[in-house]
């Protein structure tokens, strides 16, 4: 079983939030409760391995779950698990792109499968690194802990349910969510998509 972990609270995902994208912003009050929370929560898990994102917020989370798990499971950084770099956007007010950069906003918004972020990734790009570091820890065949970024998780549902990157702005996560994704399979699937080549997630035949 893998589990998805999205990382704490930051500041910069209250009102009026950020735009963090690559920014290292660490967990807040909040976040460190919900980390010790999902610590708790996974302690029955059987968690053999945690994987996390580099930036802060996620690694912060990972660690603190890692310390309410007895400080066991080995602990990996993989950069490929990041937030989509959102080049000039990051460090914003989202109120403040949405009103001087409107057009790159309904971009977005509305065409989230062909969109790049300003000076950034595109989100086909941050898929498939994100499916590529997906498919190395399915391959190890242990129960894991992926601890990274909304987006990260948006764009993985994508491909899961087929729905592909157009889905993007109908997926919820919050701060602190759990989402399990069996092994089985799961390697292969994603080994197939990545050779195919395509630039977003579609059901296999």
């Amino acid at each position: 079983m893998l589990y998805f972990v999205r990382h704490g609270e930051t500041d910069w995902n209250r009102e009026p939030a950020r735009c963090q994208g690559w920014a290292d912003v660490p967990l807040n009050a909040t976040g460190r409760r919900q980390a010790r929370q999902l610590g708790a929560h996974l302690s029955g898990g059987g968690i053999q391995a945690i994987v996390t994102s580099h930036l802060a917020r996620a690694r912060q989370t990972a660690e603190i779950i890692r310390g309410e798990l007895g400080g066991e499971p080995p602990l990996t950084v993989d950069e490929r698990l990041a937030e989509t770099h959102r080049g000039r956007w990051e460090s914003r007010l989202f109120d403040d792109i949405i009103a001087e950069e409107p057009d790159e906003w309904r971009r977005y918004r509305q065409e989230p499968r062909s969109f790049t972020f300003p000076g950034g990734e595109s989100l086909a790009a941050h898929q498939r690194r994100v499916l590529e570091a997906v498919r190395d820890a399915a391959l190890r065949d242990r129960t894991t802990l992926i601890v990274t970024h909304g987006g990260s998780i948006r764009l993985v549902r994508a491909f899961l349910t087929g729905a592909g990157i157009a889905a993007f702005h109908r997926m919820d996560v919050p701060n602190g969510e759990i989402f399990e994704v069996p092994c089985a399979g799961l390697a292969e699937r994603i080994a197939a998509h990545l050779q195919a080549g395509e630039g977003d997630a579609r059901p296999l035949p």
